[in-house]
């Protein structure tokens, strides 16, 4: 059985080019204007997708346990350190910032991207390596900033920042730029422990409402219906969703290039000068099943 739908906003009426502008004003609103909480933003270009980091994927065979996410991620750095990848102007990378590293090249970690930058999230919405995405809704998450954010160089080992983590809450952690992707991106990540909620394996609460206005009664709908009036409905759950309606992607990618100077080349450069990375990540990626 598929994955009910997101709870997710999006203007369901009028000509094309409104419902796309109101789209937009929307994301925007809720950036800059609206809502109680500062956003970090995620883009997904397939909406069947859940929100959860990629390392969960990759275990789920054998079975999503907190124990078989760590053994893989120790495995996945001992590998990185071993080809040498963890050495950046003559330094060593602590567990951490290689692993945002790895992340941004495509290896698969407990590390979820996300930006302080809501047209960054949307064109990540909009532009897939995988053709097939371009028919498909994408998904643009605007995610509560965690309270704690962990040090850009923190030293201690991923082991054991893994099993302090709290129970119940995503820590957010900014990484250095240690490479092109992690600069132009801001390299921002959340990491948690492993929960089994709705349609995502961490600790954050996205909205599930139930009956025929299931999606026009979340908190997000509410919220958008009640700009420009005092007050503002409550925001409940940690994770606010906005709709990429596919037939819509090809002109938000071009508006996105034109206006802010977003390509596929800009935000996901090759790195040119570390040759193995990108072929070391593939090797290491969602899609590799850890025994």
């Amino acid at each position: 059985m598929p994955n009910p739908r997101f709870p997710w906003w999006h203007q369901q009426t009028g000509p094309d080019a409104y419902r796309i502008r109101e789209l937009l004003r929307a994301i925007w609103d809720l950036h800059a204007l609206y809502g109680q909480s500062t956003w970090l933003w995620r883009g997904q270009p397939n909406a069947k997708h859940d929100l959860t980091p990629a390392v969960h994927t990759r275990v789920l065979a054998g079975g999503l346990t907190d124990e078989r996410v760590a053994d893989c991620t120790d495995d996945l750095i001992e590998a990185a350190r071993a080809a040498k990848l963890d050495l950046h102007e003559g330094a060593c990378l602590p567990d951490l910032a290689l692993l945002a590293m790895l992340q941004h090249h495509g290896a698969a970690t407990p590390l979820l991207d996300v930006s302080l930058d809501p047209l960054v999230g949307l064109y990540m919405a909009v532009v897939s390596p995988n053709p097939d995405d371009d028919a498909k809704d994408g998904v643009l998450f605007a995610i509560r900033r965690p309270a704690t954010t962990l040090p850009a160089f923190t030293s201690t080992e991923f082991a054991t920042l893994y099993a302090a983590l709290p129970v119940d809450a995503a820590v957010m952690y900014s990484a250095p730029d240690v490479s092109e992707r992690l600069r132009i991106q801001r390299g921002h990540f959340l990491l948690a422990n492993v929960h089994n909620g709705f349609r995502t394996s961490v600790p954050l609460t996205i909205e599930n409402p139930a009956g025929l206005n299931a999606l026009t009664s979340a908190w997000i709908y509410t919220l958008m219906a009640a700009r420009g009036n005092q007050g503002q409905p409550a925001v409940t759950t940690d994770v606010g969703v906005f709709r990429v309606t596919a037939k819509f992607k090809g002109e938000l990618r071009k508006w996105l290039e034109a206006r802010s100077g977003l390509t596929p080349a800009f935000v996901l450069p090759t790195a040119w000068h570390r040759p193995h990375l990108d072929a070391f990540c593939a090797a290491h990626g969602r899609t590799t099943v850890w025994a």
